[in-house]
């Protein structure tokens, strides 16, 4: 009788789980995957040729005004036939197949949340690099813009600090997290840094009067100057923070949290010393003022990519007070 009951029991368990998978979603995993890496999928003898030469020309090429070169992508490669339920996870994948009509096809969360998996078919050679000549720039964003989503959703369980000086100084809110120590805050500025063992991470918080985009874009570098003379002392006397003279700022105009805004990345130095590193900011347009959010490394002999992407991430979520 016990037997008889125990099979009446996994008979119901059975049924069960297949009335639930028939009338519910499929169950996904978090994907995992470390921030800038890429998992990319393509036969072994592209890779070592002149399609994986254009595929690294994009994805591995130097990122934008760094100290040291660095590269926009880790790139690990697989053949198709290891891409198997063990990859199925990873959060950015980037598939190449040869022998197939041309085509781009965008994937979201297919198997993992969150997770962007990008197909590129072609007939041969010529047909594969047309496309990745074309939409390179596409796909990078997709693929960026999945690791700061995801950077922001793990701010955002953990604690953050109380900004609510900064609501009613600057008119934002923003999600710091509380590793971020306030430094400064004098006269609407702001300046946050969470200490490393041989360096820093720093955000700095401040608006100038309301005026066009571009004018505070043009005079950003006289602007940071200004600032880091007034507040960011360097370790010696008569030493503060300026934008490094040789290297003009990179600039772009981006969209985020409904906002225009103008991106610059640049290279900081200390007025007669040796310190410096990358920042970047956005100039953020208000009803009444104008706000420059930045972020900026000191991390010697380090590699800074990954570290300049978790600012990055901070700094999208800063938004006007609704």
């Amino acid at each position: 009788m016990k037997s008889a009951l125990q099979y009446l029991f996994i008979g119901y368990l059975l049924s069960s789980v297949l009335w639930s998978c028939e009338t519910s979603e499929k169950v996904k995993f978090d994907s995992t995957g470390k921030i800038n890496q890429l998992l990319l999928v393509m036969e072994d003898k592209d890779w070592k040729g002149a399609l994986g030469d254009t595929v690294r020309k994009y994805f591995a090429r130097d990122v934008l005004v760094l100290p040291q070169r660095e590269p926009l992508f880790s790139i690990n490669q697989i053949a198709p036939e290891v891409y198997d339920e063990t990859f199925f996870i990873l959060r950015n994948i980037l598939m190449i197949e040869k022998g197939a009509p041309a085509g781009l096809k965008v994937l979201h969360d297919e198997y993992a949340e969150p997770q962007i998996i990008v197909k590129i078919t072609g007939r041969d050679n010529k047909e594969i690099s047309d496309i990745l000549n074309r939409k390179a720039d596409s796909i990078i964003k997709l693929f960026k813009d999945n690791d700061i989503a995801v950077l922001q959703s793990r701010f955002r369980k953990k604690d953050l600090t109380d900004d609510s000086k900064i609501r009613e100084m600057l008119g934002i809110t923003i999600d710091l997290p509380n590793s971020f120590k306030k430094i400064v805050e004098k006269d609407g500025f702001f300046w946050y840094r969470e200490d490393l063992p041989f360096g820093s991470k720093n955000i700095l918080l401040y608006s100038v009067p309301k005026q066009p985009l571009e004018s505070v874009a043009e005079r950003i570098t006289k602007i940071r100057d200004s600032i880091g003379k007034k507040y960011i002392p360097g370790p010696l006397p008569e030493t503060w923070m300026v934008t490094e003279k040789s290297f003009a700022p990179v600039q772009q105009r981006l969209h985020f949290n409904e906002m225009q805004v103008i991106e610059s990345r640049g290279l900081w130095e200390v007025e007669n010393d040796y310190m410096g590193g990358p920042y970047l900011n956005y100039i953020i347009p208000l009803d009444d003022k104008v706000v420059i959010a930045e972020g900026f490394i000191y991390l010697p002999s380090d590699e800074k990519r990954n570290m300049l992407t978790e600012l990055e991430a901070i700094l999208k979520t800063v938004e006007p007070v609704r």
